[in-house]
Formats: C-alpha cells, sequence, structure tokens
C-alpha cells in the first residue's frame, strides 16, 4: 500500500507502530515520508540542525527485514524518531558555535536505548545554545520556529523538538528539562512532554547545564506514544551517578482507566498572582474538564513564583558558570551574549549562598511531598505568559524578569515526574497548556490523568497548516 507523506506525518506514533506490525506499511515508506517532508518545509520551521538521511534510510532498510523476518522488536520498531542536539550522536553542536564541527565517538544511553528497541535516528533537533542561551535572529544557528506563527519562539531550549513534532517533521523526540526545557516547547506547540523522575531516565551523554537539575525525557504528539518513549528509554544507567536503580514499570498500563476518585491538587499560590487572563481560563476549562472525568479537586498549598524564581536560578547558574568555566576563559566571545551574561551571573553565586539555595530546595520538596500524601496528582499551568516573538537581538535578562512567569522549575528541584499537554488555544491562535505532576517514580499514574484528560479534550488532533 502507498501513502502520501502529508497522509502519514501526523499519525501517532502507536498508529504508526500498529500499521507497521501488521505490515501495512514499511519503515523505509515512513522513513522516505518524513525526509520528503523535512526537505519540503523544514527550511520554514528550521527544526533540524543534522539530518542523517542515508543512516536513517539504511537502518529502516534493516528493521524492515528484521519485521518481515518475525522479529519484531516492539512499537518503536521502525519509527523515525530524532533528538535535541545535546544528545551525543553523530554530529553534536549543542546549539553552539563552540561545537559547530563536535562529531560524538558514540551514542549517549539513552538514543543507544532507542536504537536498541528499534527506533530510527533521522536527525539531531535545535536548541538553545547550551540548553540555556535564548535565540535570536543573529544567533549561530538558525532559531526554530514555531509552527503555529513562524514569527514567534516555539519555546525551549528544547526547541527542535516541539517544532518539529507540531509541524508533522517527526513522531517522537528526546528533550531535556532543566526549568522546564521540555514542558515549555510542549505549551508553546500544542504537544506532550514528559520530564521523568529525576533519576528515572540516564542523563550520560547529554551536554549538562545543572547536574543537580537537569532531567532528560521524551516529546510526542499524544499521552500514548509518550508513555511507549518512556518505557524504551527509562531505566537505571550506573554511569549516571543520579540514575534509580529500581525496576521501570509497565507506563502504558493505566492508560484508558477513569480517574473518579482520584485527587488532583491545585497548588494556586504558586500561579494565582502571576498567570495572564487566557492562560488562567484556559486552565479552569480544563479542571472542570477533570471534575466532570470524575476527579476531586483539592487546593493545595504551595511555594510562590518569587520563592522559587530565587531558589532555582542561583543553582541553575551556577552550575552552568562551572561546567563552562574553562571555554569561558579562552572562548568567551564564542557564546551568544545571554548566555555569556548567564554565566557571569553564576560566577557570582556564593558558595554560602549555593548551599542556602539547596537547603531551601530540600525544604520544598519536603513541603511539597507532604501535599502527595493527601493528593493524587498535581495539577497547574505551565506557564502564565505566551510565547515571545523571536528576537533579533538578546533580550538580556529576559527569562529571569520577574514578570516571566513560568511554574515548571518546582519539579526540577523536587525531582517530581512532570507531563505538560496542551488544553486551549490563545486569541492570536497559539496553544495553551498545563502540566501534572505525581509521586516520585510514578509516572504511571500521571499518565492515566493526562491521557483520560487528551481523550475528553481532544487537543491533540489539531495540527499547524504550513
Amino acid at each position: 500500500m502507498t501513502h502520501h507523506s502529508s497522509d502519514l506525518a501526523f499519525l501517532s506514533l502507536a498508529e504508526a507502530a500498529d500499521l507497521i506490525k501488521s505490515g501495512q506499511l514499511s519503515p523505509v515508506e515512513l522513513t522516505q515520508a518524513m525526509l520528503e517532508r523535512i526537505a519540503a518545509l523544514d527550511s520554514q520551521v528550521h527544526a533540524y540542525v543534522t539530518v542523517f538521511a542515508e543512516e536513517a534510510l539504511a537502518a529502516a532498510q534493516e528493521a524492515e527485514q528484521q519485521i518481515q523476518a518475525g522479529h519484531y522488536k516492539g512499537p518503536l520498531h521502525g519509527i523515525p524518531l530524532a533528538v535535541k542536539d545535546i544528545y551525543e550522536a553523530g554530529r553534536t553542536t549543542g546549539g553552539s558555535k563552540l561545537r559547530t564541527d563536535y562529531t560524538a565517538e558514540q551514542d549517549c544511553t539513552t538514543v543507544a536505548k532507542l536504537k536498541d528497541a528499534g527506533g530510527l535516528l533521522l536527525g539531531k533537533l535545535a536548541t538553545y545554545e547550551f540548553a540555556a542561551g535564548l535565540p535570536t535572529l543573529s544567533s549561530h544557528f538558525q532559531p526554530a520556529r514555531n509552527p503555529w506563527n513562524l514569527e514567534y519562539d516555539p519555546g525551549g531550549s528544547s526547541s527542535g523538538s516541539g517544532a518539529a513534532l507540531a509541524a508533522g517533521l517527526i513522531f517522537g523526540a528526546l528533550g531535556s528539562d532543566t526549568g522546564g526545557s521540555i514542558r515549555w516547547p510542549a505549551f508553546c506547540c500544542g504537544i506532550v512532554g514528559m520530564k521523568a523522575t529525576y533519576g528515572r531516565v540516564s542523563r550520560v551523554g547529554v551536554f549538562p547545564l545543572s547536574w543537580n537539575l537537569d532531567h532528560t525525557g521524551p516529546m510526542t504528539r499524544t499521552v500514548r506514544d509518550n508513555a511507549l518513549m518512556l518505557q524504551a528509554c527509562a531505566g537505571y544507567d550506573p554511569l549516571d551517578p543520579a540514575s534509580a536503580n529500581i525496576p521501570v514499570p509497565n507506563f502504558s498500563e493505566k492508560l484508558g482507566h477513569d480517574i473518579k476518585g482520584l485527587r488532583l491538587g491545585i497548588p494556586r499560590t504558586l500561579f494565582q498572582d502571576t498567570c495572564g487572563e487566557e492562560i488562567l481560563d484556559a486552565f479552569n476549562a480544563a479542571v472542570a474538564q477533570m471534575e466532570t472525568l470524575g476527579a476531586e479537586i483539592v487546593d493545595v498549598d504551595s511555594v510562590t513564583h518569587a520563592e522559587l524564581q530565587a531558589t532555582f536560578w542561583p543553582l541553575t547558574c551556577a552550575d552552568a558558570a562551572a561546567y563552562h568555566l574553562a571555554d569561558m576563559q579562552t572562548q568567551a566571545e564564542d557564546y551568544n551574549p545571554d548566555l555569556r551574561l548567564i554565566l557571569a551571573l553564576g560566577n557570582l553565586v556564593r558558595g554560602t549562598s549555593y548551599l542556602q539555595c539547596q537547603r531551601v530546595r530540600e525544604q520544598i520538596r519536603t513541603h511539597m511531598l507532604r501535599q502527595l500524601e493527601t493528593v493524587d496528582v498535581f495539577m497547574l499551568p505551565t506557564t502564565g505568559v505566551m510565547p515571545a516573538p523571536i528576537r533579533s537581538e538578546s533580550p538580556g535578562l529576559y527569562l529571569m524578569a520577574p514578570d516571566f512567569a513560568i511554574y515548571t522549575p518546582l519539579f526540577n528541584l523536587t525531582g517530581f515526574p512532570a507531563l505538560a499537554l496542551p488544553c486551549g488555544v490563545s486569541s492570536a491562535g497559539l496553544p495553551i497548556g498545563f502540566q501534572l505532576a505525581g509521586r516520585p517514580f510514578d509516572e504511571t499514574t500521571v499518565f492515566q490523568v493526562g491521557h483520560a484528560y487528551e481523550q475528553a479534550a481532544g487537543w491533540h488532533e489539531r495540527h499547524p497548516t504550513l
């Protein structure tokens, strides 16, 4: 059976997997269709930094032969996937002039796991510089564009991952999340992003931003697809000091279960004074939908947005400054101005302040764990602000400004699993979303709640026109 590339572009990963498993679609045909679509559209979106066309087609042919011989590996077998360009695999630039010509000697742990599950690595996706610096029109690499409005930022730092998924240029991607870099682009692009529990997914071979706060995880168009990808890349890695040596559950186990009787905690203290009206309206409508589905809504106590910022930024900036210290001493001019500023601020963080932030972080974690004794999952907006147009030059401290209300770092500080998904559309036609967070290592319940909402609301069925 022959399919047109546009007919295949917005299949869910699970749908494509079913077609491949049943023999109605070949991995080669699917890969060729995706490469054709990238060639036709990515000059507008700039989601890809590098495309591994020959390697992906060769891997697709191998997958096709394996499946025909009865050696089907599972739902990722023969599916084109891509990863943020801080994951070591082939050419890996980190979105920076400093690494333009760097080629990794071997695949990082998570990419190796995806390949072991039969996934096809189609390419590397755009990122803010080293997962931090905000891209501008004058950046060394072209910034990724938001497929819903090409003048706008797709969110970051996993910008290419969000843009590629929204544009139908890939079936699943990996991002990283230090303070929201999976969930913010999920919000901006109307897709699904999971920051798994701290220690659930290996970070070995992923360029770090903050050793204390970095998380990795999958980005997809549906909750089911996300659970399938996390299934493949989760697990203990002895080379990652933060990796948790605990069993990996079946993340899809509760998909399709109702949520009657589950208690959803709303931490209004965090967002009530800083969330924009359109976002708050969409969020409240999503809360009402959850009630209709049988969930019980409970207000819970939380830190304020100001307290969150005051704890998160010193830790992140200091960790980043430590990692980039040598390059900043010899090649500072090769960094984008906004990232140079972040690193300079990191060098100003005193040791006593850093330790105090770590102490407050633990207090926040303990407090939020206590809230999870009375609720099953937290539900809150991903951010209080809509994405901005891509800037021509660096906005300076824009990301740290008090009015840049983003609520994602709470779950980097606590390490809890957090899932972002769409729940509306703004008057300007841009997606709006919210996030769910659960108990440590209970991604399964978070997926259950997210899937129930997704299936009832149907926002995942909307796609931009390019």
